[in-house]
């Protein structure tokens, strides 16, 4: 059967992960096309991924080398580029921490072939954790469930935005991340990441605001409550920033300003959003960007906030002071995983999920748990963690 889905899977590092990835999507015989954009090359992994029919034989996969991701342009270009190689008629990013939810993504695609004026489609984006033993060699890649949250954003909520009016979509949903997660048909996201490769941001948290405006110019989008099609996990995210030379560990939100061109792309963001809904609604442009700012400096505030509030100020102290209470405070094991099993699904319940979709969705939070707590995955892993672990 030809796919009808590409799943773009862009990298850099995090090996292990890129392994659990594919191997969950080989041993579920998802049937999606795979496109792995590598921004940083391993030889062993590169190996693997360029002899795909042996080591993941039920998966449709393409491996593409790029240029390292040294920066933001880097990435954009990468992004860019990966995008334009897409043949199918929908595509999903997707991180290689993470896991797909099938029946959701059917769910979505299912909705955009019946409604061809929506520019993509989300179902819940579900968060998890992992609870295994300190000092194990696969901590966070492999373990029990630890924790399991309907949505894995708190800011996240499911929406409908399908107003006649692009301003009014663009103002109701211009914070929305699940957006970028979404599955969406195929020549809006090749002109989504162009387009961000023009501006070229060099503010990554900017690039994605710009993502989420400009796909509501394009068409309605909808975020589905009432399935899951995307689960993520907690603290793996690497958060870097880019530099010459390397890339370090994510820093405070004023660090980043300082070093960036922040509201020169703001304004050229602005510049071509609110152009774009003059064209499509009337009106002037000066004045729309205007009502554009309001909510942008509601999420420039918060940015600060995360920063430099009150829990964010304790969060760094402890951070720094007793780094141990932290990486304990994350991976202790949780009783309470159990009663958010059943809160997803009664929530699911609760916005409309079929008993049908709950069966399924049931089975594959099995598998996953199945492969991250069984034998198999750690084996498999295990036979080339040395050769990822150790500098390329």
């Amino acid at each position: 059967m030809t796919p009808r889905l590409t799943i773009v899977l862009p990298l850099k590092g995090r090996h292990l992960f890129t392994l659990r990835f594919l191997w969950h999507a080989n041993e579920t015989r998802l049937p999606y096309r795979f496109l792995i954009a590598d921004g940083e090359v391993h030889p062993e992994l590169a190996k693997l991924l360029q002899d795909s029919r042996h080591t993941f034989p039920y998966l449709d996969l393409e491996y593409i080398r790029y240029p390292d991701d040294i920066d933001f342009r880097q990435y954009y270009a990468k992004m860019s580029d990966a995008l334009q190689r897409v043949r199918t008629p929908y595509v999903k990013i997707a991180d290689n921490d993470d896991f797909l939810a099938p029946a959701g993504l059917e769910c979505c695609m299912s909705f955009l072939d019946e409604n061809p004026d929506y520019a993509c489609c989300s179902g819940g984006i579900a968060g998890f954790s992992l609870h295994a033993p300190r000092h194990d060699s696969l901590e966070r890649v492999t373990g029990r469930f630890n924790k399991l949250a309907p949505r894995f954003s708190p800011h996240d909520r499911a929406v409908n935005l399908n107003s006649n009016s692009a301003t009014a979509r663009v103002l109701a949903g211009l914070r929305n991340t699940w957006n970028f997660y979404a599955v969406f048909r195929t020549p809006v996201l090749a002109l989504l990441w162009k387009e961000v490769c023009e501006i070229n941001p060099t503010n990554l948290q900017l690039s994605e605001r710009f993502l989420a405006m400009r796909t509501l110019t394009l068409g309605n989008v909808r975020s589905d409550p009432s399935v899951v099609s995307y689960i993520r996990q907690y603290w793996t995210s690497l958060q870097v920033h880019w530099t010459s030379s390397q890339a370090a560990i994510r820093k405070s939100f004023v660090h980043y300003l300082l070093r960036s061109r922040f509201t020169e792309d703001l304004a050229n963001v602005l510049d071509r959003i609110s152009n774009r809904l003059a064209e499509l609604d009337g009106g002037d442009p000066d004045e729309i960007a205007e009502q554009l700012r309001e909510p942008l400096e509601e999420w420039v505030a918060d940015l600060v906030r995360l920063d430099y509030g009150a829990y964010a100020t304790l969060r760094r102290y402890l951070r720094t002071h007793t780094p141990w209470l932290v990486a304990w405070l994350k991976g202790r094991q949780r009783l309470a995983v159990v009663f958010e099993r059943r809160e997803m699904f009664k929530q699911l319940r609760k916005e409309g999920a079929t008993p049908a979709y709950l069966v399924k969705f049931r089975g594959e939070l099995s598998l996953i748990e199945e492969a991250l707590t069984g034998s198999k995955l750690r084996e498999f892993i295990g036979r080339y963690s040395p050769a990822l672990q150790t500098p390329r």
